[in-house]
């Protein structure tokens, strides 16, 4: 299944096109890096914020989940003076 990531929050609209198209290739990276199914991962992490029991295999999706959200934000404000900003990653419905 096909599905569109992005980058989401109440700050997302501050990063312009190059540092968006930064940010998901990072995100691609660490998901390419683990062999890992990114609607997987996006869905393991949902049922972690639902507080739903995981299996061994969804917990360590959930960790590849953040690893990406955090290249994803790290690669998207680079060089930015403000660290507090709402900007995570998402899928497009």
């Amino acid at each position: 299944m096909l599905i569109t990531l992005t980058l989401m929050g109440k700050d997302a609209h501050l990063v312009d096109e190059e540092e968006f198209e930064d940010g998901l290739k990072a995100a691609m990276n660490v998901f390419a890096r683990h062999n890992a199914d990114a609607k997987a991962c996006a869905d393991a992490n949902d049922k972690l914020l639902r507080d739903e029991l995981l299996t061994r295999e969804e917990a360590m999706m959930c960790v590849i989940w953040d690893e990406a959200d955090t290249a994803a934000f790290q690669a998207s404000t680079l060089g930015w003076l403000r660290r507090d900003v709402d900007i995570y990653l998402g899928i497009e419905d």
